[in-house]
């Protein structure tokens, strides 16, 4: 086991490098001059030029990129240009919040996902297998956009049951019961494109396993559908399902929830990297991509390991 983390850590340096090499050139990829963004269209060229200097712009690209990866490995990322705070700091708050929603939508998936693959897979070819896959083909397409703001007018401007966004009453400290509550539609909007590939990739499993000799052994030998499902066939679809679920929570938490944080206003990454887009604050765009990459490495290694505990063979050399 140590071999095989030791050889995915290696792979895994190219991805972080790279990542690193990209948010720093977005600096020079955005359109217009960072010292335009911090002191405006009318600052001399001496201004400019003093700036430029202090900021270390006038070094060659090699150097700067040197300098600016020394910082970040030692935890400053840079300061905020709209908010004039760190960027780490602005970013673990937020990080923070789309934790909380991620988890409650990949919990949720996982659920739906698994439950409704294995009743499908049970029922291949009949009337649940059919209705299953027809919600799964449509949650799979819905947008997420459309979805949020058609829950937001049912359920909150017309019935007037839920919050329409935000992460709790403006002005209080929201307790868990509160919390929950405005947690709902965006769990709800989000949960129908992780949970439908978590369905499929599931039905595909286990149907493929319920059709081996080991299953109709065991049934030759008088055991009980729910003994045979359970004990033989799960077991062994449950690396493919761990591996597709890993990858629907690196997905939620590297981005697919942007628009659900938009659309509902919650104070996370989602909505923090819409508003730096809004305002050429590059710093936090940054910061946004160089955290996106890491959880989303974390998140692939952690399951690659877990994915070889359960399925011992991946550790072998190949």
């Amino acid at each position: 086991m140590t071999r095989f983390v030791a050889f995915r850590l290696l792979g895994v340096l190219p991805v972080l490098i790279g990542a690193s090499i990209f948010s720093f050139l977005l600096a020079y990829i955005a359109p217009g001059d960072i010292t335009t963004v911090l002191l405006g269209p009318y600052a001399s060229p001496e201004e400019r030029a003093a700036l430029r200097s202090q900021l270390g712009l006038d070094q060659s690209l090699p150097r700067q990129y040197l300098t600016w990866l020394g910082n970040v490995l030692h935890g400053d990322l840079g300061t905020s240009i709209q908010l004039r705070e760190p960027v780490l700091s602005v970013l673990g708050d937020k990080f923070a919040n789309t934790l909380i929603l991620g988890l409650a939508v990949f919990v949720l998936a996982l659920v739906l996902g698994v439950g409704g693959g294995v009743l499908s897979a049970i029922h291949y070819g009949g009337i649940a297998d059919r209705g299953i896959q027809g919600a799964v083909g449509v949650l799979a397409y819905v947008p997420v956009f459309w979805l949020g703001v058609l829950l937001i007018y049912v359920f909150s401007l017309r019935l007037q049951w839920l919050p329409s966004g935000g992460l709790g009453p403006v002005g209080t400290s929201p307790n868990v019961g509160q919390r929950i509550e405005y947690l709902i539609l965006p769990t709800i909007a989000s949960v129908g494109i992780p949970a439908a590939i978590i369905a499929k990739s599931t039905r595909a499993s286990v149907y493929d396993q319920l059709g081996a000799d080991f299953v109709r052994t065991a049934r030759a030998k008088g055991l009980a559908g729910k003994a045979v499902l359970w004990r033989h066939v799960f077991r062994v679809a449950v690396p493919s399902i761990l591996h597709i679920s890993g990858l629907q929570f690196a997905y939620l938490l590297g981005g697919s929830i942007v628009f659900t944080e938009v659309v509902f206003n919650w104070p996370g990454i989602g909505l923090q990297v819409y508003n730096a887009v809004s305002a050429r604050d590059l710093p936090v765009i940054q910061g946004v991509v160089l955290l996106t990459a890491l959880v989303t490495v974390v998140i692939n290694l952690a399951v690659d390991v877990l994915h070889a505990l359960v399925d011992p063979r991946l550790q072998e050399p190949h």
